[in-house]
């Protein structure tokens, strides 16, 4: 009531975080003025309810805005998640993640490693460089770099979304929400 009623002005800028996403899976351009960091698990049932508000996002900023993708599987309450997180960087090898994801999302109810497996077959993949992929655990690394990255960065659930170091707090909120960070920052940025 008193900032209103006094015109109380904020020089502050809001709190960024410096999130490095060498590595991580990304879609849209390198150079794009925003970017949108998820923090999240494939077995997550909130992730999966925030998926279609992450391809509308994908949709109507295609190119102003740069998605990455982290991984934060939270193994005490999701077995699968760990597994599936490593899949999705196996699929990444062969160019394909953001279709591995997809399919991660829309099938959330079957993640078993033959699950995994059969998945990447459907998609094409190379079967035995995939599969030789995940039973090798060839980014558990990546995986506990990604989860150690979140805890710097304060995640304790997911999914975590951050726009340009900003964290975006709720979780799987709705699409206004992301649009309305994302809108602010464009026009911040100048685009």
């Amino acid at each position: 009531r008193l900032a209103e009623e006094y015109s109380v002005s904020y020089n502050l800028p809001p709190f960024r975080l410096v999130i490095d996403n060498a590595g991580a899976p990304a879609l849209g351009p390198a150079d794009a003025p925003v970017t949108l960091v998820e923090f999240s698990d494939f077995e997550c049932p909130f992730c999966s309810r925030f998926f279609p508000t992450l391809k509308r996002i994908e949709e109507d900023y295609a190119d102003r805005v740069r998605i990455v993708y982290r991984q934060f599987p939270l193994t005490s309450i999701h077995p699968n998640a760990f597994k599936a997180a490593e899949a999705s960087l196996c699929a990444d090898e062969q160019g394909e993640f953001w279709a591995y994801h997809d399919l991660l999302f829309q099938e959330q109810e079957s993640l078993l490693v033959r699950d995994l497996k059969e998945k990447a077959g459907r998609l094409g993949l190379d079967q035995g460089a995939f599969d030789q992929c995940l039973d090798t655990g060839r980014y558990v690394e990546q995986i506990q770099d990604d989860l150690a990255a979140g805890r710097s960065a304060g995640v304790t659930g997911t999914p975590a979304l951050f726009v340009n170091g900003i964290p975006v707090p709720g979780g799987a909120v709705a699409y206004d929400v992301v649009a309305a960070a994302l809108d602010e920052e464009l026009e911040r940025v100048g685009s």
